[in-house]
């Protein structure tokens, strides 16, 4: 995998199984459906000040976009800024203050054949509405 985008596919047929975007996080191989990811971007040089799992702010496509440490919300350890570490661009609900969230995260190097053993599921519904409501006002 490169630093290149990687864009959300369409829906797929809900026979297939799911591609996941293989994550080794402190506490192991995990992943996340790769349907749920708009974009993946390479490390970038975030505004504004890190505060607990806040990381800043990403200007994603003319959006300040809030990027918050998936390393640090999992495993309480934080992501060192290392090559295979990436911040994964989601969409956010409608009516949310922002419309992408960024997660960042390290060991993001390929995807992972659905229901592969090796990595265990990420539920990202778990941390992101704690996320939600963990967002600062934007800096200008």
């Amino acid at each position: 995998m490169t630093a290149e985008a990687i864009t959300q596919v369409p829906t797929q047929d809900p026979h297939r199984p799911r591609i996941g975007l293989r994550i080794l996080l402190a506490s192991g191989l995990c992943s996340i459906p790769l349907d749920r990811v708009h974009h993946l971007a390479p490390c970038a040089a975030l505004r504004g000040e890190p505060d607990d799992y806040f990381c800043g702010w990403l200007d994603f496509r003319g959006h300040s976009t809030p990027v918050f440490d998936l390393n640090r919300i999992v495993c309480d350890q934080p992501t060192l800024a290392l090559f295979s570490s990436r911040i994964i661009i989601l969409q956010t609900p409608a009516g949310s203050s922002t419309p992408y969230l960024g997660l960042f995260a390290p060991g993001i190097t390929d995807t992972i054949a659905p229901n592969d053993p090796a990595a265990e599921p990420l539920n990202l519904d778990l941390y992101l509405p704690m996320l939600y409501n963990l967002i600062p006002d934007p800096i200008a």
